[in-house]
């Protein structure tokens, strides 16, 4: 059985509790918030720390840092140490100038890309200050948690994001009978995010104390194990700073291309939906996959190293398929539950799905995608997707401009998918000179075994929607049609019906053909 998958079950358990509870966290939000000029102060002081910190904690830094703390590990657990305490503390001293220049250039920074009366800009200001310590806690989080992670503990750091998500839960019940004014609950919850910051460092900081991993801590500027990571950070910003410009792009594209005011929140509805299974199987994958790799390579395990990888990918197959189809053909059912009240009404849902239908065609490459890269990082090349990741933003700034005449927002998500196939493929074939023995015959017999899965699955889905939704398949790109059903049942019954009878059916055909992707989650039962 793949170590791989194994973890990545575990990861995908705990990123399962995260996203549920990220959805609360955002219900007890728009409840405080809703969406006037204090949200948008939020959103905006929120922005700029949260996108650092999707640059630099989010995957990135860890990413960059297992490697060359397994290198040092290699030789011996002192040097592993020694690696981990120059990378923590320098970080460490870095972060605290980068946040004290910060608070300091807010007052004048702020006023020049928000127009915003005196007051709010005021509130902008001091809630940017605040949040942006964040940034230190985040990164200082990811590096403690990498070194949990490369000594094969995965459960552990998992635990971080759901604790933020709690501490933000805790901190809206907190402040609900306060009844404060809205600047008021705005500027306590920016100090309540800075305690769960603090909260996760110490958790994990105790974790790998209490282990026996804790880093010598040292301010050595010119240490090997310093430098390489930087090597690999730079590329690796540098490519998720591309994949910020391209989602930036989408929305000045929407902005101005499409006459449509519920193109862009379309879209951003969308795209949160997919990022459930995305999120919750190829962020676990690929987190799992990373440290597995680098341990294959100590023992120099290429033949480990191709099966890894085709065990990862197959298993990710094995689950992104069906959530894909099943987005697919509940995506409208599923948007009006999830949705529908107060503003929301079938004309948004309408929209939304507009979006979906195109988004969801690209679900397992999205995971794949994060899986590939990360198997790049494990052989310490962060170049080759960047330059990659460069190509298809040309080529999706391009399909928008081709299809939005045709497709208006929907064009952006189709783009969308487009250019992450084509990721996809590039990143596989270029991994070929780092893997030389990748088994493709057995990830061939893998998708062929997983074929006649797919098929009943659709099948049994499609009548469902049929039967309880009153839709066949064709009738999901006629908007009349859809709006009558959504108008004349209930969406509880067609959502959790579908999802439930298909996924039975599912794992039901796979334990009778002993699929070898079931095997592993059998296993997790004994």
């Amino acid at each position: 059985m793949s170590r791989t998958a194994r973890n990545s079950l575990k990861l995908s358990f705990f990123t399962m509790i995260s996203r549920v509870l990220g959805l609360v966290r955002d219900h007890f939000q728009a409840t405080f918030f809703g969406t006037g000029a204090v949200a948008a102060a939020w959103e905006i002081a929120y922005m700029l720390p949260n996108m650092l910190r999707n640059l630099l904690a989010e995957g990135v830094l860890s990413q960059a840092f297992i490697p060359i703390y397994g290198e040092a590990l290699k030789d011996s657990d002192e040097k592993g140490k020694e690696a981990a305490g120059v990378v923590l503390a320098v970080l460490a001293l870095f972060l605290t100038g980068l946040v004290a220049t910060a608070i300091l250039i807010f007052p004048f920074f702020i006023p020049l890309y928000v127009d915003q009366d005196p007051a709010q800009a005021g509130l902008e200001i001091y809630l940017s200050q605040v949040l942006f310590g964040f940034i230190l806690s985040a990164s200082l989080t990811a590096i403690l948690s990498g070194i949990a992670q490369t000594h094969q503990h995965f459960s552990f750091p998992a635990l971080s994001p759901i604790l933020l998500n709690l501490v933000f839960i805790t901190g809206f019940l907190i402040l609900k009978p306060l009844e404060l004014s809205q600047e008021g609950n705005a500027s306590a919850l920016a100090w309540i995010v800075l305690c769960g910051g603090l909260l996760q460092i110490l958790m994990q900081a105790g974790y790998v104390y209490f282990h026996g991993w804790w880093p010598r801590l040292k301010l050595a500027w010119k240490h090997p194990a310093l430098r390489k990571v930087l090597t690999l950070m730079a590329p690796a910003v540098l490519g998720a700073s591309l994949f910020h410009i391209n989602q930036l792009m989408d929305i000045v594209l929407a902005s101005y291309l499409i006459d449509d005011t519920g193109a862009i929140p379309g879209l951003r509805f969308a795209h949160r939906l997919i990022q459930l299974p995305t999120g919750i199987i190829g962020v676990a994958l690929s987190t799992a996959i990373l440290p597995a790799l680098v341990a294959a390579m100590k023992s120099d395990g290429s033949d480990d190293n191709g099966q890894e990888l085709v065990s990862a990918i197959s298993f990710s197959l094995f689950l992104t398929v069906p959530a894909g189809l099943g987005l697919y053909l509940l995506g409208p059912f599923i948007i009006h539950l999830l949705f529908s009240g107060g503003q929301w009404t079938v004309d948004s849902t309408l929209t939304t799905w507009h979006a979906l239908q195109f988004y969801c065609i690209g679900v397992p490459f999205y995971s794949m995608n994060r899986i590939l890269t990360s198997s790049f990082f494990a052989y310490q090349d962060t170049k080759t997707p960047v330059r990659i990741l460069a190509g298809t933003v040309a080529v999706n700034l391009s399909l928008n401009l081709i299809l939005i005449p045709y497709l208006a927002h929907g064009a952006l998500a189709l783009s969308t998918t487009t250019t992450s196939f084509l990721n996809c493929m590039a990143l596989l074939f270029f991994l070929r000179r780092k893997i030389s023995r990748i088994p493709w015959s057995d990830l061939f017999a893998r998708i062929q075994a997983l074929l006649p899965l797919w098929i009943a699955l659709a099948g049994v889905v499609a009548l469902a929607l049929f039967f309880l939704g009153g839709l066949d398949f064709w009738q999901l790109n006629e908007p009349e049609r859809i709006r009558a059903s959504l108008e004349s049942r209930s969406m509880w019954p067609v959502v959790f019906g579908a999802i439930g009878l298909g996924g039975l059916i599912y794992l039901a055909i796979a334990l009778l053909m002993k699929n070898r992707e079931m095997g592993v989650i059998r296993s997790l039962f004994r």
